[in-house]
């Protein structure tokens, strides 16, 4: 761990929970911080005022207060004291008004106590407040997630508010790739204009694009698609764009599909947004902020409905899953929502784990093989059945193998070597 000697070093740590309070002060104590506690807002902000401690650690809801509105007040007062926000909430929106209203890192709960005591080491050491003043609040909705995953891309995402670098989203088509840069556009230059345009625009209109979304943002997408032309148009606009931000969307392998120089010059910054069968439980929590945010907010979700949810693979990622969201709101029945109706809402009512869809798929594969004369049927339809069941197994059961493999109905060790064989044995949690 790098850090200084604690010995001495204050630590204030603002929490309503007195479990959790006592644990994060019990951890910091034998990393051997001074630590000193309190539950109240009001109290945390006039002893940092004394100065009593040197940094500080805060839950974001506290009772009926959002301590995120009160950075401000505690930047005026102690500007050179670092603070550390932990929260549960699942937006975007706090990563980002944590680290825009002055503070130093945002650790989502559930948290890593040594990851914890790392940061504020780290904070201690440089003696850095990455924040920058401001007031009010950040409405990114849209952006909701639990998963480790996720809350990388908030962490990055908060950090990148920062600064007018440009930024490369990477993920699958539909995974959010569009709305993160729009959020991160929101944060960074609110009120300008976000000018966005994908390859047969910028054919169509060349340099034009470039010319409306001056002193704004700029959004352009999928740039695996951009041939020749394009990249030679993007490169050579990317030397006019003064203050304009630019944000670039694209599958994950777009390097293999750019000229090198370019690639460069638009993945300064990079988030990418992972796949929605990697996310677990956030499914069900986006498929209920969808629902509310297409106006359905009397609805109850019934088990079955829930549990397909979380366990269908969403090909089509989050854009599928709102799609889904946004019919049932407009055109489903009032109160319990059950499986029939989320099946009808999907267009493919099928269950989870029977068999027309999985024959249906691999039908549709080995004929493709079929039409290219290949010889490797078998291998190919086996490794990539065995792949697609592995992972959904393994997301589901948010990477621990001892648990997936009771799902899969293999010992641990089967599993292993099945994982070895597919080139997917790169750790997870025994």
């Amino acid at each position: 761990m790098n850090q200084e000697n604690p010995a001495g070093r204050r630590v204030l740590v603002l929490e309503d929970d007195e479990t959790l309070r006592l644990v994060i002060s019990r951890a910091l104590t034998r990393a051997g911080f001074d630590v000193r506690a309190t539950a109240s807002p009001a109290s945390a902000i006039e002893r940092m005022g004394r100065r009593d401690a040197d940094l500080l650690v805060a839950d974001v809801l506290l009772g009926d207060e959002n301590f995120l509105d009160r950075l401000e007040e505690l930047q005026h007062i102690r500007p050179d004291a670092p603070v550390l926000v932990i929260s549960a909430q699942t937006t975007a929106a706090t990563a980002i008004q944590a680290v825009r209203g002055g503070a130093y890192e945002y650790l989502p709960k559930p948290f890593d106590l040594d990851d914890l005591v790392e940061a504020v080491s780290r904070a201690l050491a440089t003696g850095e407040r990455t924040g920058q003043q401001r007031s009010g609040t950040n409405p990114f909705p849209d952006l909701v997630g639990q998963s480790p995953a996720m809350q990388t891309a908030f962490r990055v995402l908060a950090r990148l508010s920062q600064t007018g670098a440009p930024v490369l989203f990477t993920g699958p088509d539909g995974s959010g790739r569009a709305s993160a840069a729009r959020t991160l556009h929101r944060a960074g230059k609110p009120g300008k204009a976000l000018v966005e345009a994908g390859p047969d625009r910028l054919r169509r209109e060349g340099p034009d694009v470039f010319s409306e979304a001056r002193g704004g943002g700029l959004l352009l997408r999928r740039a695996e698609r951009w041939d020749a032309g394009v990249q030679d148009l993007v490169l050579e606009q990317l030397t006019t764009l003064g203050d304009t931000r630019l944000y670039v969307t694209a599958l994950a392998s777009v390097r293999q599909s750019l000229v090198p120089a370019l690639f460069e010059r638009i993945a300064v910054g990079h988030v990418e947004m992972p796949p929605l069968r990697t996310r677990g439980d956030d499914r069900l929590r986006l498929f209920e902020h969808f629902l509310k945010k297409h106006g359905r907010s009397d609805f109850s979700l019934a088990r079955d409905a829930a549990s397909f949810i979380n366990a269908y693979p969403w090909p089509g990622e989050v854009a599928e899953l709102e799609r889904t969201a946004a019919r049932l709101a407009v055109q489903g029945d009032r109160g319990m929502l059950g499986l029939a109706a989320l099946q009808e809402a999907l267009g493919a009512p099928v269950t989870p784990g029977t068999q027309t869809a999985l024959e249906e798929a691999v039908r549709a594969f080995v004929a493709s093989r079929l039409s290219e004369n290949s010889q490797e049927i078998a291998n190919d339809t086996g490794s990539i059945v065995d792949r697609a069941m592995i992972e959904t197994v393994l997301a589901h059961c948010g990477g621990v193998r001892r648990d997936a493999a009771q799902f899969l109905g293999l010992n641990r060790n089967t599993l292993a070597r099945r994982l070895a064989a597919l080139g997917m044995d790169g750790g997870g949690d025994e």
